[in-house]
């Protein structure tokens, strides 16, 4: 039995969550526009020992270092003290705004939370039975992610683009991915919808993150480059990004630890495929594409340990993997017919 005023209360909850993330993406842009640029001291290929690394810190003209032609190849050296690129310095407009931000980011994300957990709560399940609910869970988990980064790393730098592509996914899942709560289909009633929807819920907010990082770290290198090359904008908002290492090294971290789990996605699919179906692999559209984004993925973690490849040629190959992620995400899922349909929106 549907209980009918959870479930409306959660649809409100994911609407008003929604709304607030949007107030705190305008207040991260307010933040982002106000905000003086930071010196960021970049890592310079000409420093040989940590103690001239430490040394340049504080130097006069340190944020004029000249950059090397390949960023990738400094991620040995330790890393430098930035400044965060939006709370050091400003007016007060900046501080105000930035404040505000976080305030509505955790407030959007504590309504978020209880919009997923009254959805579960409402059908007597876990609250990701069909693609709409994957959905707002995933886009939780990423948000999670981010406000995790936030308080341990200080990554205010992040918030105007996470809270943009949430406020974005969340209208994608309120308007076309929608469905009422309802039982599960016969096929769903099974221990391993927990663990193995679970771990694929959480490695989409991980790959999201990730792939945010990464698309930062291509402009910033971009930016970093033309620095070097003295034709960079002065007024460029990239000066308020971190350094292009740092970012590659965020998504770098976050998908070193999200791989494993979809590892663990892929495999507790097999058995629960098993149970349901008869057979381990059936080449099915969503487990092939599955199969896919692992493989992309794995290339991209070994070409990194094995062969140092790091920076630009790194980032395409993630960007490749959360694309092949997003295709069995929503086009596979929804358009495609297969064991997996149930998923959709159909």
């Amino acid at each position: 039995m549907i209980n009918e005023s959870l479930a409306k209360f959660s649809n409100w909850a994911i609407y008003i969550a929604m709304f607030v993330y949007l107030g705190a993406f305008f207040a991260y842009t307010v933040e982002w526009v106000f905000g003086r640029k930071s010196s960021f001291v970049v890592k310079a290929a000409a420093v040989a020992v940590p103690a001239q690394a430490e040394a340049l810190v504080g130097a006069p003209g340190a944020d004029r270092i000249s950059v090397p032609d390949d960023l990738s190849e400094l991620d040995d050296l330790p890393d430098l003290e930035e400044p965060d690129p939006v709370i050091d310095g400003g007016d007060m407009r900046a501080i105000t705004a930035g404040g505000f931000a976080v305030g509505l980011t955790m407030l959007g994300f504590g309504l978020h939370v209880i919009g997923v957990l009254c959805r579960g709560l409402a059908a007597h399940r876990v609250p990701w039975g069909n693609l709409y609910e994957f959905t707002i869970a995933g886009s939780a988990v990423a948000m999670a992610i981010y406000i995790g980064l936030l308080f341990r790393k200080n990554a205010r730098w992040l918030g105007v683009f996470v809270t943009g592509f949430v406020v974005a996914i969340l209208g994608l899942a309120v308007e076309v991915l929608y469905k009422d709560a309802e039982q599960l289909v016969p096929a769903l009633h099974s221990p391993w919808l927990v663990v193995h929807v679970a771990a694929a819920v959480l490695c989409s907010g991980a790959f999201t993150v990730a792939t945010l990082s990464t698309i930062l770290y291509l402009f910033k290198s971009r930016y970093e480059t033309q620095a070097k090359l003295g034709v960079a904008s002065p007024t460029s908002m990239w000066k308020r990004v971190p350094s292009a290492m740092k970012l590659d090294l965020v998504a770098y971290r976050i998908l070193a630890f999200s791989f494993p789990i979809w590892t663990f996605t892929v495999i507790a699919g097999s058995i629960w495929a098993e149970r349901a179906w008869g057979r381990y692999w059936g080449w099915d559209p969503t487990e092939t594409w599955a199969f896919i984004t692992w493989v992309v993925y794995a290339a991209y973690l070994h070409a990194r340990a094995t062969r140092g490849w790091k920076g630009r040629n790194a980032s395409i190959v993630a960007l490749i993997g959360y694309f092949c992620f997003i295709f069995n995400y929503f086009v596979v899922s929804i358009f495609v017919n297969g064991l997996h349909s149930y998923a959709g929106v159909k």
